[in-house]
């Protein structure tokens, strides 16, 4: 059986619990597991067990002792990362598994990085016997914008159409981008702003957004002033800075791995005029110091949200520092 991503909802009741996810959109990739995490967590999936590539060699035998439960009478989840090459056969052979669909102890999602399948080969076809086949691929202008509004479920009425044709407009045939805009707007908003309020770039409430362009072009001072200025009128912002120069990090420590670091910005959501600062900010940071930060960010989102009795304000100061300086 296959379904688009975006049409998975409709499916989830008539199909085996073995998902194969491909395509083109991560976001939609990323999307469609939540969903089905949440919809076999219902089923009483409750424990997860993550197959990367390293394992594979490992996969039926995995599979088949996991049959019939796990050691803690729970159901399984067995969630395999297909990120690089063809289809390997470790997969391929998880069709030929005896009685495989009709397992109820065990769920199986397959997240595969390739954006085709050739519908012609024999173990598409076996697969399409014995699992739901979930498309993310790159979505019409009019499906972008149902997706949005799925996405925006949490802003009041009055507002969604707004909110829908600016975060549209300004990301247009970029999920990514669009995920982060909503990602945001999850942190600060409130029922009943108006969303003029938002989407005015020189209210000083938007200054958190211009943090990202003074970290990358290494301005020590100004970034300091917009954390100073938050800190004195607006410190309930606190967790859109965290969020902010995490995405920073995050989005730089891949790039800094992948052999094309554009590209690996491009699907990251970075808007295409701040790539060649982006570019320069990760010539300047070795890896080592990247995955030094992304250590620090999480301690500060730990403090952000009280877990510690660290000064919040005081240690953003000197992840600052850290990223503007060489």
């Amino acid at each position: 059986m296959k379904c688009e991503s975006i049409a998975l909802n409709k499916y989830l009741d008539k199909s085996p619990n073995i998902f194969f996810l491909y395509g083109s959109e991560v976001v939609l990739r990323n999307n469609s597991k939540d969903i089905l995490r949440k919809y076999l967590d219902t089923k009483g999936f409750h424990e997860r067990r993550i197959i990367t590539k390293e394992h594979f060699d490992q996969l039926e035998q995995t599979i088949i002792e996991s049959s019939n439960g796990s050691l803690f009478g729970s159901k399984l989840v067995i969630d395999i990362h297909h990120d690089q090459g063809k289809i390997p056969d470790q997969i391929i052979k998880i069709f030929e598994i005896d009685n495989i669909s009709s397992n109820k102890n065990i769920a199986i999602i397959i997240n595969s990085h390739n954006e085709k399948l050739n519908s012609t080969n024999k173990w598409v076809k076996k697969m399409d016997q014995h699992a739901l086949i979930i498309e993310c691929k790159k979505l019409k202008s009019f499906e972008e914008k149902i997706w949005l509004k799925n996405q925006l479920e949490f802003i009041d009425e009055s507002d969604k159409k707004k909110f829908i044709q600016n975060i549209y407009e300004m990301n247009v045939g970029n999920l990514v981008a669009q995920k982060n805009e909503v990602d945001i707007l999850k942190l600060i908003y409130k029922s009943g702003m108006e969303a003029s309020r938002i989407f005015t770039n020189d209210s000083a409430e938007f200054m958190p957004f211009e943090l990202e362009d003074e970290v990358i072009e290494f301005n020590t001072r100004r970034a300091l002033r917009i954390i100073n200025t938050i800190k004195e009128s607006e410190a309930h912002y606190a967790p859109l800075l965290v969020w902010i120069i995490g995405k920073v990090i995050n989005n730089s420590t891949a790039a800094k791995q992948n052999s094309n670091p554009q590209s690996s910005l491009q699907k990251s959501g970075v808007w295409s005029n701040k790539i060649s600062s982006y570019i320069n900010f990760i010539k300047i940071h070795s890896l080592q110091k990247l995955i030094d930060l992304q250590k620090n960010i999480y301690e500060l989102d730990l403090t952000a949200k009280g877990l510690n009795k660290r000064n919040f304000w005081n240690d953003i100061d000197n992840i600052i520092i850290k990223m503007t300086s060489s």
